[in-house]
């Protein structure tokens, strides 16, 4: 028969009359997993072995340690476990201290009724449970906080769009530590042909193979328009893909060519606008994404998502100032001279000469024959073609 002492609260028993202990034994086995220590020393080492222990009933006069010091130890390197003492009359001022310092849950006068001793313990056994909870949510939430400023941080440090992009797969990928970190940028809800890539190196005993098939052709296929966020902790089995026909098969396809057993897809919208998709992949094993996981995840992208507008937005301006200097450079070259020759020698020559040469002749009022004569200095006239519009210098 397979014992389900793994699955009770752990509660360890001190006291050095073995009687005793035989007695809290025969009291609490049923329900709980009990521990058995004659004295004080004894009892740290079997808290150092099994580790997650929620109430300790301990005696107050044992030989060599007694139950306030022993207790006042475990307060110091275990303050999530509930400690009860045991004491008689005569300990008042000890007791009282031991209480004062919040050593002590409760204290139990010799000789103890065993119902009302039950009821102590199972107060204690959930009083552990809650601080546990609580402890655990502290430290999670303290961590979620820590890893979102750490990753926004440097997400902001980068310089440019690209630098952006850059490093949100390469901190990400980092911190949450998967083997490969993918990132695709969308404009004008249009996918780019850019893709961004971080992966880890696979320990030495992990298949090679997965490292072999980690090539653009296929990552590049695991990521699809969405705007709703993708868990699949086993990715071989059940793979998300898009309703497309087309589109989930070369996914599906993908997911098993590159061996990702596991993978998050997050989508980074910042005012619903499709900023980008990430992807956090894991190909040496798989990987079952916890709630917090996930949910640290979606704050970063949120706080990425930001971050790559305001870069791009900074980006526009910049580029709308360049194409205002140019203008203005081109308008004073004209009023300070009408010679084509010397028009095109006040202009940079790394400058767009059709963009140019079409501002000149709005600005100017040329002619189209004086324009040609102007084209003219730069190439054969048998080589013109028609002006267009610049897609990367509106008017």
């Amino acid at each position: 028969m397979i014992s389900l002492d793994h699955s009770k609260p752990k509660i360890l028993v001190v006291d050095d009359e073995p009687d005793n202990l035989d007695l809290l034994y025969r009291t609490f086995h049923r329900e709980f997993k009990v521990l058995r220590a004659e004295s004080g020393p004894v009892a740290l080492d079997i808290l150092a072995r099994e580790g997650d222990v929620a109430v300790i009933i301990s005696d107050q006069r044992m030989p060599s340690m007694s139950g306030t010091e022993f207790l006042s130890l475990t307060a110091t390197q275990y303050p999530d476990i509930i400690r009860i003492i045991l004491t008689g009359y005569t300990d008042v001022e000890d007791l009282v201290e031991a209480i004062n310092s919040g050593k002590v849950f409760k204290y139990v006068t010799k000789p103890w009724d065993d119902e009302e001793l039950k009821v102590v313990v199972r107060q204690a056994v959930d009083t552990h449970n809650v601080l546990k909870t609580r402890t655990q949510e502290l430290c999670r939430t303290l961590r979620q906080e820590s890893l979102l400023n750490a990753v926004t941080n440097t997400i902001r440090s980068a310089l440019s769009y690209r630098q952006i992009l850059q490093t949100i797969v390469e901190t990400v990928g980092h911190m949450f530590e998967v083997d490969c970190c993918i990132l695709r940028p969308f404009h004008d809800d249009r996918v780019s042909d850019e893709l961004f890539v971080y992966t880890a190196r696979l320990p030495e005993s992990a298949d090679a193979a997965a490292n072999t098939s980690w090539n653009l052709d296929d990552l590049v296929n695991t990521l699809w328009e969405t705007r709703e966020v993708h868990v699949m902790n086993d990715a071989q089995a059940d793979v998300q893909a898009p309703r497309d026909q087309a589109i989930g098969d070369r996914c599906q396809q993908a997911y098993q060519t590159a061996q990702i057993q596991s993978s998050l897809v997050i989508p980074l919208i910042c005012q619903q606008e499709l900023m980008a998709v990430l992807a956090l992949h894991q190909c040496s094993n798989s990987r079952i994404w916890q709630g917090d996981e996930v949910q640290l995840v979606v704050m970063v992208a949120d706080q990425a998502a930001l971050a790559l507008s305001q870069a791009r937005a900074y980006e526009q301006v910049r580029a709308l100032a360049k194409r205002e200097a140019l203008v203005n450079t081109i308008t004073a070259a004209i009023r300070s001279s009408l010679d084509p020759q010397e028009i095109l020698q006040q202009l940079p020559k790394s400058w767009d000469r059709r963009f140019m040469l079409t501002v000149v002749l709005c600005r100017s009022g040329l002619r189209k024959t004086n324009l040609f004569n102007v084209w003219g200095c730069m190439m054969p006239v048998t080589t013109l073609k028609p002006l267009r519009r610049s897609p990367s210098y509106p008017l």
